[in-house]
């Protein structure tokens, strides 16, 4: 056989043995050393993410610092140096398809939607002409005072370079300001300019770049027609797209009930889908404004669009991605950029120097633009100072986006190779520079030109919850000295392991500088240990606020009310922490997204007509929907608040004022809610109908979901009762509802409060009902009038007055039942406050059906406490504080109604509730109707007839359970304090003891 036979055979051997199914084994370790090499990378990140927690070290510069040293020395680190070099190769598109998308939709998201919407006229203008003015400052500066000859960079490429330095990436200086306290909407003022100026920066790149190809005979000619639709295309159809897309996703996503792996899946499928079809497809537009588009709107709706339930686990899995994203991106490009210095030709010793000089122009240029744009920056949105300025153009650093963009330019063959390396040097040096020069000075710059000036009631509120956490401490400790588990301890060292003492000095430091701070501003009036009046009442208003908002999304998150009106409420509330100077006035903040009642009135009166009628009544539904959803959530949360409101360690004047502001704001809301109830009552019975539902399907997920982590039923069970209640919940978005209001004697069996009487008795309430129409302000019953009849409100709305306290009730309330528990006699007047028909009972029958019915005597006596509580505030103790849901859950199933004769004994071990008659405790205290019992041991003694309520459960625990939900402190001021200076003391003596020794 010939050779030439032995060689086609070996050709022939080699060809089948590389069929489809052929792998090179060399490549597949060369690809596990390069994925080694990455996670080596994200361990060094964590390395120094814990030196940048103890060392204040920006995180940026450090992880890219460790990219330049290991470009700079692959060639001495063998496979992982190998695994560089191959990295160093990769295309910097690929790090724009791949990374960018990440981070730009992660910082869109997690933005303060509120707070961007309100500076978004100041970011766009920093992020749109700020970015085009900067990017031509930029380019002079290379042109006209470094002098760079039309060899090195002509005009075009110059703009163009400019276009890649005018991109910022401030995350360590904010960070810094977060750190610092700094106002939060100069920090979304830097952040939002760096987020859009991205996306503007490569639309800039892009365009300049197009013309400095066409310039030199190497692209496609392009003329100013061609320059401006190009940039209006991709500055406008991106976030657009963005937008669409992101509605898109949402209405997918609320379909999506509790599989927090489906959503948080669908928004990081839909970040990189967005890229790319708005890169690629849809009219070739800018992917990156697309994404921040798509993350802006998640910003706006992720809390209500997401379900509370996966909400934190899709936070949870962006900022792990987020971070190890930001990391690569740096490790990574300095790995490009140290690979690049060791193999450079073409940069001069000049350059070095010129480069040393453009970092000084680059902070002037943005100082220029800034100052171009500052005029109206103070005009717009939140007015920044001249402090902020300093810090805005300082804190201008450059990072990940120019440098990739540099790279794409020392790429690109069709550019000139000493404007290819030109670019790639400066972008290298500036973020080098800025994040290890800027970042690390920029805390020195906010304290030089005192840009953060923290108020002294924030200082003394500080010091407070500093002597607390001692306190708490203390009281573990103590508590942990009894366990015999801990019988050999060593509590001298625990002490000094908690760090005790530190928290003590910290709270002599903190006391120096208030006693400072009141020296030196010289206030005249006090109301709070040195506080003047306008900064107690603005973080009184603070705290009514972030309240608020608290009981909003708890509200939310239990699902009692709808996503539109947690945003609403939210919302509300952020624009009041605006305007801390002003009194409260949330409700005429919620007002203005009301369509006024004339509008409503039309569409009620088409709701019948053909075709028309469809789209009428579907309007009625939601806006009404909405406006009821928003009034009555609000009234439910600012009561909840003003009894909360109790519980802040402040001064309790200031506290009393601003809840007088917070009550005149519930007064406005009852007042329309019951124009609402009167004028619509088919309309509020259907959105009943509907919430009470969607409530019921809500709390029976939580209640599967609670059963299943206790292991009560099994994997298979728990998804076959989760799918049927979702179904159920699909079910009733669509449902379709009777929107006619029944007569009474069809509907009078769905009052709660007749629930529980037989048939017989509610034919007999059907037979006796009497209607009964009154006209605006007539009144129904005046107080201390005999109570003949109570009454059923069928259209229209009452208010009860009594001594001035008003409680308003609409339609199926049951109001005078509070009388048939005393003497018989009226306790309030009520009038019509709008034209209302309601049904008259006897109140001999009603009496009747309550001695031969005891559950039905119990719901009258329940119902009962709601007005009692407020007419009596100062008898009915903790009750007074409790919200009426609870209160009411509390009555219902941890209590019993009890009937006492003279001189019978009972015992309130958990408290108890007195309606009528007389009490004496062992101590011979005497109790009158309508006094709250606290939880005492040993008998009470009747002294005549008596009603009353007996707990099986302490409400003071129950108040104490939801001061910790809330995070709210107890009224335990002085024993705080009291506490702490006993512990000073015996610290200071344990010192001394250890020094004599």
């Amino acid at each position: 056989m010939s050779s030439d036979d032995l060689g086609g055979q070996d050709e022939n051997y080699e060809s089948i043995q590389r069929d489809s199914l052929w792998r090179d084994e060399h490549q597949m370790e060369v690809s596990a050393q390069l994925i080694h090499f990455l996670v080596l990378g994200l361990i060094c990140g964590l390395i120094l993410r814990e030196l940048n927690k103890k060392t204040n070290i920006p995180y940026s510069p450090m992880i890219l610092a460790l990219g330049l040293a290991i470009g700079l020395s692959q060639e001495y680190l063998g496979k992982i140096g190998n695994s560089a070099y191959i990295l160093s190769k990769m295309h910097p598109h690929l790090i724009v398809f791949i990374f960018i998308p990440v981070l730009l939709f992660e910082s869109a998201f997690n933005c303060d939607w509120y707070t961007f919407k309100y500076q978004i006229i100041n970011i766009l203008l920093l992020a749109g002409p700020g970015c085009g003015w900067g990017a031509i400052l930029l380019g002079a500066c290379f042109k006209l005072v470094l002098q760079y000859s039309d060899e090195d960079m002509n005009w075009y490429e110059a703009f163009t370079l400019g276009s890649v330095l005018s991109a910022t990436d401030p995350v360590a200086v904010v960070a810094l300001l977060k750190e610092l306290g700094a106002n939060p909407a100069f920090n979304h003022l830097i952040e939002g300019e760096a987020l859009l100026n991205d996306g503007v920066a490569m639309v800039f790149f892009n365009v300049f770049n197009n013309i400095s190809k066409a310039s030199s005979g190497k692209g496609e000619a392009v003329n100013g027609g061609d320059i401006v639709l190009t940039f209006l295309r991709t500055s406008f159809l991106g976030p657009i797209m963005g937008l669409v897309l992101g509605l898109l996703v949402a209405l997918w996503t609320r379909r999506i009930l509790g599989d927090d792996i489906e959503v948080t899946w669908l928004t990081f499928v839909f970040t990189y889908f967005t890229f790319y079809w708005a890169e690629f497809e849809f009219f070739k537009t800018s992917g990156l404004l697309a994404v921040v588009g798509l993350g802006l709107f998640w910003c706006a709706h992720a809390k209500t669009r997401i379900r509370a339930s996966v909400e934190h686990s899709v936070h949870a899995v962006w900022g792990f991605v987020q971070y190890s994203c930001d990391t690569l991106v740096f490790l990574l490009v300095g790995i490009i950029v140290g690979i690049e210095i060791m193999e450079e030709k073409l940069i001069l010793t000049s350059d070095y120097y010129k480069m040393v000089g453009f970092y000084f122009l680059m902070i002037l240029a943005r100082l220029l633009m800034v100052l171009t744009f500052y005029p109206f920056l103070k005009c717009f949105g939140y007015p920044i100072s001249k402090s902020e300025l300093i810090v805005l153009v300082y804190g201008g650093l450059r990072g990940g986006l120019g440098l990739t963009l540099s790279l794409m330019v020392g790429c690109d063959e069709d550019l000139p190779a000493r404007f290819r390396h030109l670019a790639v040097f400066y972008a290298a040096a500036m973020a080098l520079i800025t994040n290890m020069i800027n970042g690390t000075t920029c805390k020195t710059l906010v304290k030089c030109v005192k840009m953060i000036d923290e108020p002294i009631v924030k200082k003394k509120v500080y010091k407070k919850y500093l002597e607390e956490l001692i306190v708490i401490q203390q009281d573990l400790v103590k508590e942990l000295e009894t366990d015999e588990f801990y019988n050999m301890t060593d509590w001298v060292t625990v002490n000094n392991l908690i760090g005790q003492q530190d928290f003590i000095e910290k709270i002599d430091k903190v006391e120096q500088e208030i006693k400072h701070m009141i020296q030196k501003r010289g206030f005249q009036e006090m109301i709070y240990e040195g506080l003047p009046n306008q900064e107690v009442f603005g973080e009184v208003r603070y705290r009514f606020y972030r309240i608020l908002k608290g009981l909003y999304y708890h509200k939310y998150e239990e699902g009692l009310c709808e996503e539109q009106t947690v945003r609403m409420l939210v919302e509300s509330s952020d624009v009041g922490l605006d305007k801390l100077s002003d009194n409260l006035e949330i409700w005429d903040e919620l007002y203005k997204n009301f369509m006024n009642l004339c509008s409503v009135n039309f569409f009620f009166k088409v709701k019948q007509k053909f075709l028309i009628g469809y789209f009428a009544r579907e309007y009625l539904i939601r806006h009404l929907g909405l406006v009821y959803d928003v009034t009555s959530s609000f009234i439910i949360c600012a009561e909840e608040a003003l009894k909360l409101a109790n519980n802040f360690p402040m001064n309790k004047e200031a506290i009393s004022i601003i809840q007088e502001e917070l009550k005149k704001e519930i007064e406005k809301a009852q007042s329309y809610f019951g124009t609402l109830n009167g004028s619509f009552p088919e309309i509020v019975r259907v959105l009943q109908t509907k919430k009470a539902s969607f409530s019921v399907l809500t709390h029976s997920i939580e209640h599967v979901q609670s059963t299943q982590r206790r292991g009560l039923i099994d994997d298979k069970e728990y998804k076959i009762l989760m799918k049927d209640i979702n179904m159920k919940l699909v079910k009733l978005e669509s449902h379709s509802y009777d929107m006619s209001l029944p007569s009474f004697h069809v509907i009078a069996m769905q009052f709660p409060i007749f629930q529980e009487i037989s048939l017989s008795d509610l034919d007999i309430i059907k037979k006796v009902a009497v209607e009964r129409k009154y006209a605006l302000g007539q009144v129904i019953y005046s107080k201390g009038s005999e109570c003949n009849e109570v009454y059923i409100i069928m259209r229209g709305y009452v208010v009860n007055d009594y001594n001035g306290i008003l409680i308003t009730k609409g339609l199926g309330s049951l109001i005078t039942h509070q009388s048939l528990i005393v003497d018989g006699n009226h306790l309030s007047t009520a009038k019509a406050a709008v034209e209302s028909l309601l049904y008259a009972l006897p109140t001999k029958v009603i009496k009747e059906i309550m001695i031969r019915n005891k559950d039905f005597e119990f719901k009258v006596y329940l119902h009962s406490i709601e007005y009692i509580r407020k007419w009596h505030e100062n008898q009915v103790g903790p009750l007074a504080q409790m919200e009426l849901k609870r209160l009411n859950e509390l009555l219902r199933n941890k209590s019993r109604l009890v009937k006492l004769t003279t001189l019978s004994q009972i015992e309130f071990l958990n408290g108890g509730f007195l309606f009528s008659g007389e009490l004496r405790d062992p101590k011979h205290n005497v109790y009158n109707k309508y006094d709250y019992i606290a939880p005492t041991e040993g008998l009470f003694t009747a002294a005549g007839n008596s009603t009353c309520f007996v707990f099986d459960e302490q409400i003071e625990v129950l108040q104490s359970k939801r001061m910790k939900e809330l995070k709210l402190d107890s009224q335990r001021d002085q024993e705080i304090h009291e506490k702490y200076s006993e512990i000073k003391r015996n610290s200071v003596l344990e010192l001394s003891k250890i020094n004599i020794t």
